[in-house]
This record gives structure tokens, sequence and C-alpha cells, in this order.
């Protein structure tokens, strides 16, 4: 069964990734849709990213530098990861990629948050270029409203090393990590002006 449940999730990431060539997206792709991003402020629960990149670690990676970005953007009000990682243990969820909408409310209602934020590590490796190997990654995050399990906003990135060379090598990233927070930072702010674009809306009005 659990070999199942990988290759499903391994499938779904390649599909994903399929659906995003045939659309001409290429390393450095951006997508998101949604627009109805909450103004008040309020209190989220960053969930630890699903894994579907194959490699080991991935998830603590991605989890804690989203975090800290997300905090950056304002946008929200992030919970502190080790409240949730103490209401996962208390509730036994293991697998953040399998979780049903009854253990997002009651995950939502044990940390007191109207939203839950889930992610996944679609890519996270090295890829060759003339001049040697630089990294990979690509990641999907969506904000879920606990209550209905409706999905208010998502977006979906990858990125490369090489995305914003210039002459010389200069611009080229190096570090997978780095490379993630670049990706979080890119990532986010299109997440936070989706909401600023929803309150300037709603201001004409």
């Amino acid at each position: 069964m659990r070999a199942w449940r990988r290759g499903a999730r391994t499938g779904l990431a390649a599909a994903l990734v399929a659906v995003l060539l045939v659309t001409g997206a290429s390393a450095g792709v951006r997508r998101s849709a949604g627009s109805r991003i909450p103004r008040d402020h309020p209190r989220v629960a960053l969930m630890p990213f699903e894994n579907l990149s194959g490699r080991e670690d991935q998830s603590e990676v991605f989890t804690r530098v989203f975090f800290a970005q997300l905090v950056t953007t304002g946008a929200l009000e992030v919970v502190d990861p080790v409240q949730v990682e103490a209401a996962m243990d208390s509730l036994r969820i293991r697998a953040t990629g399998s979780m049903t909408i009854g253990q997002l409310r009651t995950m939502a209602d044990t940390l007191h948050v109207p939203y839950v934020m889930l992610g996944s590590v679609l890519e996270s490796g090295m890829v060759k270029d003339p001049d040697g190997e630089i990294p990979s990654v690509g990641a999907s995050l969506r904000l879920v409203e606990a209550s209905t399990g409706r999905v208010v906003w998502a977006g979906v990135q990858f990125r490369s090393g090489g995305d914003r060379e210039t002459v010389f090598g200069w611009g080229r990233v190096r570090s997978a990590e780095q490379l993630v927070m670049r990706l979080a930072q890119d990532m986010l702010e299109e997440f936070a002006e989706v909401g600023r674009g929803a309150a300037r809306t709603e201001k004409k009005r």
C-alpha cells in the first residue's frame, strides 16, 4: 500500500510537470491561482512539506525556508512549527500529503487556526549545464480553508540556478538552499500580491 501511494504521488508530480511543459513552461516557471486571500491577517498553520523529490531531508529544508519567508511577508500570522509538530504527534498524523478533510479540521481546531497551508517538494536536485552542475528545485503550495476544505489559493514554481544568470556567470546560484530561498521569496510574494490586489478591488467597490 505504501509503495502504491508513493507511486501515485510521484505520478501526480510527473503529471503536473508535464502540464507545465505543454503550456510552454521551463525552468523558472510560475503558476498561481486564486484571488480571495484573507485580508484580516488570520492565523495559519504551515504543515511540513510533502517530499516528492526522491531526496531525503528536503521536507525539512523547504518547510524551514518557507516558514521564514511566510513570516517575512506579514500576510498571515504563522503558528510556530513546534506547535504544529506537537499537534501532529498528538493526532498521530504522519504524512501531510494524505491528510483527510477530517484531519485538517481537527488540526485547525487544535491549533485554533482557520487556514492550513500545505506544500509539496516537487523537485530538488542538480542539473548539468555547460559550466558544471547547478541546483534545480520546484514546489507547490496551497492555502486551504479548514472548515470547508476549499482551496483559497494555489501556486507552483520551478527554478534553476541559472535562471537569473547574466554575463560572466553573474547571478548564477550554486547553493541548493539559497535557490529554495529565492523560490520561496518569489512564490510568497505572488501570494501576498494577490492579497493586495483583492484589497484594492474591495476598496473600489
